[in-house]
């Protein structure tokens, strides 16, 4: 099995040599959730604000299937 992982700008930094153009292609086991992506990625957890699986909105027990794009985004807000 294997997803498609895009972070956005805030968060390339966090997995060296990713590529910002194709992302990270990941071979996963089945079954796996979120919250298990973002713990075995190396991504900090609380830099995650929004999750998108396959341009939705989902939660950290969201599980993932085969060929899925999971995206990982860091919103900051101001004014």
């Amino acid at each position: 099995m294997s997803i498609h992982l895009k972070l956005s700008p805030l968060l390339h930094n966090c997995i060296p040599d990713y590529d910002p153009q194709k992302g990270l292609c990941i071979e996963w086991r089945s079954g796996k959730t979120i919250r298990q992506i973002i713990a075995e990625s190396g991504v900090p957890s609380e830099k995650v604000n929004s999750i998108l699986v396959n341009y939705l909105p989902a939660r950290l027990n969201t599980v993932v299937s085969d060929g899925d794009q999971v995206q990982f985004i860091l919103a900051l807000g101001g004014g």
